[in-house]
């Protein structure tokens, strides 16, 4: 039987504490992009109309629900979901204008 020890401790270190923020610095790009986006949404209501914008509006909601799971395991991840919301809005924004 091996005897494990737990990892060794800063003395100064508060357990459980992050030691660099930076790590999550993509997860906070991504979040700040996810706060732009209803303002994209609702900004841009005269051009799609309600039914548009309320559709977007449900799948920004699912998008931020999956970047707050993904904040602290998957920082990089949460950058791209919101690209992917912009995406979302610029797609139905085309579409709107071109019809």
């Amino acid at each position: 039987m091996t005897d494990q020890h737990p990892p060794e401790q800063d003395p100064g270190q508060i357990p459980g504490r992050i030691k660099d923020i930076r790590v999550y610095r993509d997860s906070f790009i991504g979040m700040i992009v996810l706060a732009c986006i209803p303002f994209l949404i609702f900004g841009a209501l005269n051009v799609y109309g309600w039914v548009a914008a309320l559709a977007l509006f449900v799948i920004w909601v699912l998008i931020l629900l999956q970047g707050t799971r993904w904040f602290m395991t998957y920082p990089r991840r949460v950058v791209w979901l919101g690209v992917l919301a912009f995406a979302c809005w610029l797609a139905v924004v085309v579409v709107a204008r071109t019809t």
